[in-house]
């Protein structure tokens, strides 16, 4: 794991950080690219992503700082985002509404953007969580499986092993928990590819990003650690509740009967 991939005297180039940029122009290229084939001017997409480049860096952040107050001495660590500490959930959901008010007023429709994204959305996902791993944050609970892990000391997943060794007397070893979420990445934006020739109806793909990712989110906070303030009913988390909404609204773009016409691109 390496936090700081580049350090030349004062100048430092963070893995997260980097990752993230990547995710961004890798998702600009991809949904650029499919907007041509969608009958999308792909000046459209290039406006778009200064929006939700920003929603979702504002929104992540955002809800990442209101349930780790703690972790923060003054205001201007909030803006310190190369050293990690983001919920993607805050990030998404902020960049859904956004995508929204903008497809209104272009008049373009939503469902029609949204498919356009979807897959880029998942290719996001397996970047930035390899950028986790490196920063060492958003980390697994402890584990005795043969690929268990042990983070630099110095890192918040360092922190917290620090403790369950010195309980335990022992290196205990975490799940890579940020490895694990971008395969699922690959493997939604895989499936999302391979299979959108069958998901002809507008919101369709869209709908099986949300409900993969719902669940595959759902199921994955299972083996991550949490702080007790994010578990908020009976030991779930707040984020496999949002999960858990996705992937009934995912459920219901995909089984709705719709007048709207397939997407244009669509055979």
């Amino acid at each position: 794991m390496h936090p700081i991939l580049v350090k030349v005297g004062w100048f430092n180039i963070y893995a997260f950080g980097l990752m993230l940029a990547m995710s961004f122009l890798a998702g600009i290229y991809v949904s650029s690219y499919r907007a041509k084939r969608f009958g999308v001017n792909p000046q459209y997409i290039l406006d778009l992503s200064v929006y939700l480049i920003l929603s979702g860096v504002i929104g992540s952040r955002l809800l990442y700082v209101v349930f780790h107050l703690e972790e923060y001495n003054s205001v201007l660590d909030i803006f310190a985002l190369w050293q990690g500490g983001a919920t993607l959930y805050g990030g998404f959901l902020l960049a859904i509404f956004v995508s929204y008010v903008f497809s209104k007023r272009k008049n373009i429709d939503f469902f029609l953007i949204a498919d356009i994204l979807a897959p880029a959305l998942a290719l996001g996902i397996m970047l930035t969580r390899v950028g986790c791993y490196l920063s060492g944050c958003c980390f697994g609970s402890e584990t005795a499986l043969p690929w268990g892990v042990v983070f630099p000391p110095e890192s918040p997943a360092g922190t917290y092993q620090r403790g369950l060794s010195a309980t335990a007397g022992g290196v205990a070893t975490l799940h890579p928990a940020q490895l694990y979420a971008s395969i699922y990445g690959l493997v939604i934006f895989l499936g999302l590819m391979l299979s959108e020739k069958r998901l002809i109806k507008r919101g369709a793909t869209f709908g099986a990003l949300l409900v993969l990712y719902g669940l595959f989110r759902f199921t994955l906070d299972f083996f991550r650690y949490y702080e007790q303030n994010m578990k908020i009913l009976m030991g779930i988390t707040l984020n496999q509740i949002i999960s858990v909404v996705l992937l009934g609204v995912g459920l219901y773009l995909l089984a709705r009967k719709t007048n709207l016409e397939t997407r244009a691109g669509s055979r």
